[in-house]
């Protein structure tokens, strides 16, 4: 049975990102995955039009694309390396697209489906919102109850459970949305820290593959290879049960003002643990990375 993911991205800093999103199509295409939204976390508009550009690619141009249009977030060059030459080129020959509001497409997304399972490979702050959110004319629920009635679990890209005085990026760069999600969630967070992604780079694949693939263009300019932080949540999102990763016991997980992790034993959370060795994780993986 395909797992429902709702994936929210923060595209534009590291070309993982886009990884997790090959990786994603791949196994939709393959009947593992049925992608019912794509949300970006940032509001710098090049991201929403990279992910129209990888959607159109893959030829799943009918999944819904949000944006962050509430408030300035995650903009500059720093966060737009792997997303700016892609949205430059598709509006030499297109109309620069319109999206929704990030929040009203994971709403939309929960109103229409059920069982879904949630992924962040970004910072939490489209999470955080959504829980904050208001009932509306989507629904009449609160963000919490659509939250607690669609979603089975969150699979996310955060913290590191091998070192807890390393601040992890997603975390850091937004402790206090990081923080409200991990405490005001209504279903399992399952963090894949940033310990499992770290040894394994992945994309070689894609070299096999056109050079028109937008998600080859954003791997090539870090010479073909990319982390796999991204990849490695999507991966364990869509097959829950595998042979390469396992859950912890039961945890209760949260972070320091700084964005160091807090893990105690007891809770309704996870962090995630590699059981495979490296070469055959990364293999894998790069079965879908293409």
């Amino acid at each position: 049975m395909a797992e429902k993911i709702l994936i929210d991205t923060d595209l534009g800093s590291d070309c993982d990102d886009a990884g997790a999103l090959a990786l994603l199509h791949n196994m939709a295409e393959e009947g593992m995955a049925e992608t019912v939204g794509i949300t970006h976390c940032a509001s710098e508009i090049s991201g929403a039009i990279a992910l129209k550009v990888i959607n159109e690619w893959y030829k799943r141009s009918d999944i819904p694309i949000g944006r962050l249009t509430r408030y300035k977030f995650l903009e500059g060059e720093k966060c737009t390396s792997f997303t700016k030459k892609t949205a430059e080129s598709y509006i030499e020959s297109h109309e620069i697209p319109r999206f929704e509001d990030s929040v009203k497409v994971m709403r939309k997304a929960l109103v229409e489906n059920t069982g879904v399972t949630l992924v962040t490979i970004g910072m939490m702050n489209n999470v955080a919102d959504l829980l904050r959110s208001e009932p509306d004319e989507i629904s009449d629920k609160n963000g919490i109850e659509l939250v607690r009635d669609s979603v089975r679990c969150m699979y996310s890209m955060g913290g590191n459970f091998k070192d807890f005085e390393y601040e992890e990026y997603n975390i850091k760069t937004d402790v206090k949305s990081a923080n409200y999600v991990a405490t005001h969630f209504p279903a399992p967070i399952i963090y894949a820290g940033f310990e499992l992604g770290c040894d394994i780079k992945t994309g070689n694949n894609l070299k096999n593959g056109s050079d028109e693939n937008p998600v080859r263009k954003m791997y090539d300019i870090l010479g073909g290879f990319g982390f796999s932080w991204d990849p490695i949540t999507a991966y364990c999102a869509i097959r829950q049960e595998n042979r390469f990763f396992d859950k912890s016991s039961e945890k209760t997980i949260s972070f320091d003002d700084r964005g160091r992790t807090i893990c105690t034993d007891g809770g309704k959370d996870f962090y995630l643990v590699m059981t495979a060795e490296l070469e055959a994780v990364r293999a894998e993986l790069d079965k879908y990375i293409r």
